[in-house]
């Protein structure tokens, strides 16, 4: 029920798996996989995370994983496999416990960016103590400067950023 984001993951047989968020409350969210072969046939149909609330955008990894975030205030980002038939994900608390909708993974810098679903969201950014590995790192906030006191930035305008460290991003 109420589908979010989602992606595909490439099977060894030629199919593929597409995943899908469930932005549903009460511990009703999660993810669902939808397994197909080569000729594009369903062919299978499971859950690779359940329990949670109101699963967001999330994001795909390039080390095949699923990156399933929940949009609620003390939510957590979960990390999910798209080909282990009726598999739970792993709570990713490194990754901040906040109003979670979408990842996205630098691959060249090693790095995860997260967004915040809130009128007054920041931007994160995910530095992994042993990339890729999302068990621990460092969790920081950007900060738009203003150094010229123009104010508001406006569209097409470009200003640089600071990094602040969160302290405890549990």
């Amino acid at each position: 029920a109420n589908p979010d984001g989602g992606a595909t993951f490439a099977t060894d047989d030629g199919g593929w798996v597409y995943v899908s968020n469930a932005e549903t409350g009460s511990g009703a969210g999660g993810v669902g996989a939808l397994r197909f072969d080569a000729s594009a046939n369903l062919i299978d149909a499971y859950r690779i995370l359940s329990g949670t609330s109101r699963n967001c955008a999330g994001g795909r990894t390039p080390w095949q994983t699923w990156l399933s975030c929940e949009e609620i205030p003390a939510g957590r980002v979960f990390e999910c496999a798209p080909l282990a038939r009726n598999s739970q994900g792993t709570a990713r608390p490194a990754l901040g416990v906040f109003q979670h909708e979408a990842a996205a993974v630098d691959p060249v810098r090693g790095k995860l960016y997260l967004t915040e679903d809130r009128p007054d969201s920041l931007l994160y950014r995910f530095t992994p103590t042993a990339y890729p590995s999302l068990a621990s790192g460092v969790l920081e906030a950007a900060q738009i400067l203003d150094p010229n006191g123009q104010g508001p930035i406006a569209p097409g305008q470009s200003r640089p950023l600071a990094w602040h460290v969160v302290p405890d991003p549990l």
